[in-house]
């Protein structure tokens, strides 16, 4: 379930770490799934659950980093 709070003293840690867990399993867990396949998937539905509600977000270079580093372990390269 996506859900994003929105406070004055939300952390956003802990909602970026849930995401980037969650993407992470849904994407890599299935072995039998071509590269091809993952990166379709990734492109239409990771990507966009990942960042659900980010508009929200206050960001610090660590957050951009973090969510930069899943980006370029799951090797979707920019055409």
């Amino acid at each position: 379930m996506l859900i994003s709070v929105l406070s004055s003293n939300t952390v956003v840690d802990d909602n970026i770490n849930s995401r980037l867990s969650k993407a992470n399993v849904a994407l890599w867990c299935n072995h039998g799934i071509s590269t091809a396949t993952k990166v379709t998937v990734y492109r239409a539905a990771i990507l966009s659950s990942l960042l659900y509600g980010c508009e929200g977000w206050t960001l610090y270079r660590h957050h951009i980093l973090k969510l930069d580093e899943f980006h370029l372990r799951c090797g979707v390269s920019e055409k």
